[in-house]
């Protein structure tokens, strides 16, 4: 097989990214917007990851039925790959890549429990980051990045993600900018002014934050792009202006001014007020995430006069909900300004019961050990790399009774349970948490218990 040529392939199975897989000729084909049972006719577009990739022309037998897609940007947008399967079916496909996944490194679970369905599976989204570009006219764009390509970008006239309000923020300062003549910064000369805006919206409360990073500034045509959007969307809670001069392309920054508001907004979450500022981390479904955190309280079991240490806890949003049953609560996170966030949401929401420290989880632990803590539950939430071996090795160590593991990543997770399990520790039960509908990804829960718990 060569580029070019057509092919007629039955797809029988999944990629971890959600693109299905099929045999023919004995190559591996990647047929992007397929599942497993559909026969397709593709034509062979070239490579990827070694696989060949095969764009479907025509779907000769469908495995589940299709819906029209109600996003105008479906099938560019590298986002939501999914809009076109029913809901209940995203969820059979969640399940069976979490499953598979676990399987294929032969981690022994003792039950599977049925994937969480979101309470929304549109707009749910609390947090949205676009990015400026230029067009081959050479007019301002600003949007989210074409799929599979990072170079380029796509004008979003209405992500159906995030709410009403944070598309009129974003055709907002798009029209504005454009206006103003602001052009977008160039990845390969490095010359340009605007860079990336962040739209931050707290569902329950409805305050709103916007971020805008630039490359320059102090700035009057910036000021005046900031002024004119504050005019049309008064909505706005608080506007902070991030400056980012360096040439990596990241939503952050050396200084940060807070134009209006407070500089961070509010949001309640399973009963609790939390603070968000432009850095620290919060779920991005945060109705799903009230869900979640009570699962995760649940496969913890009772926590009444226990010890718990929260690795990865971010603006301390778990910990809060344990910190209401447990006896103490040690949450670790590496951002320091999460962990400030964390202070102030456990003294707002009059949790005393809560410690919170900075620093990474592979440096933190391993002193905790040292020093003899001991803890009844941990629960960790790691970033989709997944646990560091030193955090590992130092679970080992601590040997708590119940591990909680909160993962958004099936194949990171599979390997760190397969530690776990050499560790002596058990895989109770798994659960996908559905806090990206549209898309192939998942929260996974998992709950672990120790075989041969220490004496005492």
């Amino acid at each position: 097989m060569k580029r070019g040529d057509l092919v007629v392939a039955e797809v029988v199975a999944m990629s971890p990214q959600g693109e299905g897989l099929a045999q023919v000729e004995g190559r591996t084909l990647i047929v992007p917007r397929a599942v497993p049972g559909d026969r397709v006719e593709a034509r062979v577009r070239g490579k990827q990851k070694g696989r060949l990739l095969a764009m479907p022309e025509q779907f000769i037998e469908r495995a589940v039925n299709r819906q029209e897609a109600p996003c105008q940007h479906f099938g560019r947008c590298g986002g939501c790959r999914w809009q076109d399967l029913p809901y209940a079916d995203q969820l059979r496909f969640k399940e069976g890549l979490v499953a598979g996944a676990l399987a294929e490194r032969d981690v022994r679970v003792g039950a599977y429990l049925p994937a969480l369905p979101s309470p929304s599976p549109f707009f749910y989204r609390n947090k949205m980051e676009f990015s400026f570009s230029t067009s081959p006219e050479g007019s301002l764009m600003l949007g989210l990045h074409v799929r599979g390509r990072f170079d380029r970008v796509f004008d979003v006239e209405e992500c159906h993600l995030q709410s009403a309000l944070s598309n009129r923020v974003v055709g907002a300062v798009r029209r504005h900018a454009a206006a103003l003549g602001l052009p977008a910064y160039d990845l390969k000369t490095h010359q340009g002014q605007l860079r990336f805006l962040v739209v931050r919206q707290a569902v329950q409360t409805g305050e709103t934050l916007v971020d805008l990073v630039v490359a320059q500034y102090p700035n009057p045509e910036v000021d005046a792009l900031i002024a004119a959007v504050l005019a049309e969307v008064p909505e706005i809670t608080t506007f902070v202006l991030t400056l980012h001069g360096g040439k990596a392309q990241v939503a952050t920054g050396q200084a940060q001014w807070v134009v209006k508001g407070r500089g961070w907004i509010e949001e309640v979450c399973g009963g609790l007020r939390f603070v968000i500022s432009p850095r620290s981390f919060f779920q991005t479904n945060p109705l799903q995430a009230e869900n979640l955190y009570a699962e995760a309280c649940r496969l913890g079991g009772d926590l009444e006069g226990m010890a718990v240490l929260d690795l990865y806890c971010g603006t301390g949003s778990l910990s809060l909900h344990l910190a209401r049953s447990a006896r103490s609560v040690l949450g670790v996170e590496v951002v320091a300004e999460s962990v400030e966030d964390a202070r102030n949401n456990a003294q707002c929401n009059g949790l005393a019961n809560c410690e919170f420290v900075a620093g990474t989880a592979e440096e933190v632990l391993p002193a905790l050990q040292r020093e003899g803590k001991r803890f009844d539950r941990v629960f960790v939430d790691p970033p989709r790399a997944g646990l560091h071996p030193k955090v590992l090795a130092a679970l080992g160590a601590l040997r708590a009774p119940q591990v909680v593991y909160i993962s958004c990543n099936p194949l990171t997770l599979a390997d760190d349970l397969g530690g776990l399990e050499t560790l002596g520790y058990q895989v109770a039960t798994v659960q996908p948490v559905d806090m990206f509908p549209q898309t192939p990804h998942c929260e996974v829960l998992a709950g672990l218990v120790l075989a041969e718990p220490a004496a005492g």
